[in-house]
């Protein structure tokens, strides 16, 4: 009688080692489905907010849509379609400048002004210029070089951390305004609102 009794005790440690091996398995398993469940929602910690386009001579351009489009929770994508009437445009100037919301939206890191025809021959993947420029080349028909013979479109473009990696930004909340110029007078402006949280 007593052998039966010892096996049970000499197995004991065993069955705890199984039983705990198998409910850290378990608690993996869910916590990476909630991962996965809760990211498809939301894959980014920065995300546009709001979009504001203007033209400042209704005879050069006008914009038919110019919204955010919601993506799924927590994303949006930036919907733009600018209508041009004196074609072809072979002179552009682009100011770039950023702000940051602190009281009221302030001048934060960039204002430059450049050749956007230059700037599209040659792109500098590392500048700001050129991480703005990389960003609406995937989603928009902006891909070329001077001239433009069409209506430009922005198709949905998302703003992802991906966009933040040679720039990181501080937590906040951002505009980046930009304005076109052809021929030395100002056409359009438009002004993207986004917020970056903490990851």
């Amino acid at each position: 009688m007593m052998l039966p009794f010892l096996s049970v005790i000499s197995f004991t440690p065993m069955v705890a080692v199984f039983v705990s091996v198998r409910c850290l398995l378990v608690a993996a398993s869910v916590m990476l489905l909630s991962s996965k469940l809760g990211g498809e929602g939301r894959k980014s910690n920065s995300r546009f907010t709001n979009l504001m386009c203007e033209t400042y001579n209704e005879s050069y351009g006008r914009f038919s849509k110019c919204k955010l489009n919601l993506l799924a929770r927590g994303r949006a994508g930036v919907h733009m379609h600018l209508q041009l009437f004196q074609l072809p445009i072979e002179n552009v100037w682009i100011n770039w400048s950023m702000y940051r919301r602190y009281n009221g939206f302030r001048p934060f890191l960039y204002n430059i002004s450049s050749n956007f025809c230059k700037l599209m021959e040659n792109v500098n993947h590392i500048s700001f210029e050129g991480l703005v420029i990389r960003a609406i080349m995937t989603r928009s028909n902006l891909n070329h070089t001077c001239p433009y013979n069409h209506d430009i479109v922005i198709d949905n473009l998302e703003f992802t951390d991906d966009l933040l990696k040679n720039l990181p930004l501080p937590q906040g909340d951002y505009k980046l305004q930009l304005r076109f110029a052809t021929y030395k007078v100002w056409r359009v402006q438009v002004s993207v609102f986004f917020t970056r949280d903490e990851p």
